[in-house]
């Protein structure tokens, strides 16, 4: 009887405290993942959709010959934290399959805070010895310094790491690009996600839901003018309970 008892127990244990693989391609699987305030996969597949489809038929890529697209900054003002390329990876992906434009990963646009040791000497002029004041040291000291400083970078720098190899005797000089091949991007794609709490009150006996707004706004400029030649708005409404908050 014991040992039937610690089985159902173990059993039972096992059943609560498993982790589950959910098929996204599943309907019935994911239809649970709706049910959630905070943004999941199928927000960002739809939304993405939505964007490309607006850009396509905007003729934004009629009016800018050979479109190279520099990714500029994508903002998250939501009240959750996430990596904004979980949306934009999807947009960049739909854009260069589809054959319209290029994306520019060469490009640096971007900066990353470095340090490096620097030789560096000093003069000491004055100094305390044992609680006696001297001013007629006039010593020098020789060293090195630690220097922090900014260096532009890409999203893919192997492009300008490749370039750096020239005259390295170890490469094939041919195997090498040549100045002037790398291609300028001609427009950029920037944009920002919104996140609204509102609270539901429809009386007296008003359930606890409240309304979560997402707004996902994007702008393509065209470098050469500076002008904007496609924007859109896609809004991500929610209800329920538990909404994000910071």
């Amino acid at each position: 009887m014991k040992k039937a008892i610690v089985l159902s127990l173990a059993l039972a244990l096992s059943a609560c405290g498993g982790t589950k693989v959910v098929d996204l391609d599943s309907q019935r699987e994911v239809a649970g993942m709706s049910h959630v305030m905070e943004l999941e996969y199928r927000d960002w597949t739809r939304t993405a959709e939505n964007m490309i489809d607006s850009m396509l038929k905007s003729g934004a890529f009629v009016r800018v010959k050979d479109p190279v697209i520099a990714m500029g900054p994508m903002i998250n003002d939501t009240m959750q934290r996430f990596d904004t390329d979980i949306l934009v990876k999807k947009i960049r992906s739909d854009l260069v399959n589809s054959g319209r434009a290029q994306i520019a990963t060469s490009f640096q646009n971007r900066t990353v805070t470095e340090t490096k040791q620097v030789p560096a000497s000093a003069e000491i002029k004055a100094a305390s010895i044992s609680g006696k004041h001297s001013s007629n040291l006039h010593a020098r000291v020789d060293g090195y310094m630690e220097l922090e400083y900014e260096k532009p970078t890409s999203e893919d720098d192997s492009t300008h790491q490749m370039r750096a190899l020239r005259g390295n005797e170890e490469y094939a000089a041919g195997s090498i690009a040549d100045r002037g091949t790398l291609v300028a991007p001609n427009m950029s794609l920037s944009g920002k996600m919104l996140q609204r709490n509102l609270k539901i009150d429809s009386g007296w006996l008003s359930s606890r839901n409240e309304r979560v707004e997402y707004y996902l706004q994007l702008t393509m400029t065209d470098l050469k003018t500076g002008l904007s030649v496609w924007e859109d708005e896609q809004p991500i409404l929610k209800e329920g309970r538990q909404a994000p908050r910071w």
